[in-house]
């Protein structure tokens, strides 16, 4: 997605978010959106989750309202708020979009009515109240398929942003064993931060990606990932590879052979046109790498635009026989990583 739909969705969300409250929630069917903190322009996750929830809100009549907390006290405020004027009312859903409002489910009394229902993202928690259902990107198995294709490369390096935080940690995990199971090299991990400002520092992974002479890097940074793929921009024959993460990010560098991609905008757009339709949702569900929801995407012009090269990966078919050789191993792997 570039920064020019990215505008174009935050002004369309905030004349949607700036109807009155009251006329909102008096249409038969309401829904309401909490964004992450880190929310619009990462060029990644949260990016794709807004364009999915537009391209529902486009297709469907339905009144809709965002939020955009930059602390924890304003979502559990427009949690409360949610909850006590839409109840026994029209249809009503409320989306959190990040796995960090799990907490607030958990605290105090939450009786939802018949008519209300809570959409939470990447939790795995069976145990929240009723009316609230959750899903899990796995990016287990994808990381690990990641780390497999990377085998031959010299070294790997995972920049992430904060240690501690779970879906970070899952992928770290996975891309490590993947890498690891095929090579005799160690992958050195680099945290951008100790807190979630390291979704927000660009500007420190551009310098980390400057100090890399050659690996294969994972970036897991959210919105600071821009800053690993400008230095490779801007710097002549940049040997490092780069794995693009959540979206196709081919456009970004000239070093990015593939990318692991999560459909989240699918996943949700699912979500919504089910609650739409009075299906009934899972109360707890898991999209994997064989549910396809989060897969690994060529580059269409990494071979077009290649500068410089090693012998390993001159011929053009390497990626895609790296794949197929190992996705049936990485979902094997994912499938015993759930287990434990």
């Amino acid at each position: 997605m570039n920064r020019c739909y990215v505008f174009l969705i935050s002004v369309i969300l905030s004349l949607i978010s700036c109807k009155k409250y009251e006329d909102s929630v008096s249409q038969a069917d309401y829904l309401m959106v909490v964004t992450s903190a880190s929310s619009l322009g990462d060029m990644g996750y949260n990016d794709q989750i807004m364009s999915g929830i537009m391209h529902f809100y486009e297709a469907n009549d339905v009144s809709m309202n965002l939020v955009r907390p930059h602390k924890t006290e304003e979502a559990s405020q427009a949690i409360h708020k949610w909850q006590t004027e839409t109840k026994g009312k029209g249809k009503s859903l409320l989306v959190l979009a990040g796995s960090e409002y799990e907490r607030l489910l958990t605290i105090g009394e939450l009786n939802l009515s018949d008519n209300q229902q809570i959409l939470l993202f990447e939790s795995k928690n069976q145990n929240l109240p009723e009316g609230v259902n959750t899903f899990h990107i796995n990016r287990y198995g994808a990381s690990y398929l990641a780390g497999c294709m990377a085998k031959e490369h010299e070294a790997a390096t995972i920049i992430a942003a904060m240690p501690g935080d779970p879906i970070l940690e899952e992928s770290i995990q996975g891309f490590t064993d993947g890498y690891q199971a095929h090579s005799d090299k160690r992958v050195e991990l680099v945290y951008l931060s100790d807190k979630e400002d390291g979704f927000a520092k660009a500007d420190s992974a551009y310098r980390v990606a400057s100090e890399i002479q050659n690996a294969f890097i994972f970036p897991l940074a959210g919105g600071s990932n821009s800053g690993i793929y400008k230095y490779s921009r801007e710097t002549d024959f940049y040997l490092p590879l780069i794995v693009g993460m959540d979206t196709d990010c081919s456009m970004y560098s000239n070093r990015v052979p593939f990318s692991m991609v999560v459909h989240i905008d699918k996943v949700i757009e699912q979500y919504l046109t089910d609650w739409m339709n009075d299906a009934l949702m899972e109360k707890n569900q898991t999209f994997g790498l064989e549910s396809g929801m989060i897969d690994i995407a060529f580059s269409p012009v990494f071979y077009r635009n290649l500068d410089i090269w090693e012998n390993y990966y001159e011929n053009e078919d390497y990626w895609v026989n790296a794949y197929q050789s190992h996705k049936a191993e990485a979902i094997g792997k994912e499938e015993e990583y759930e287990k434990n």
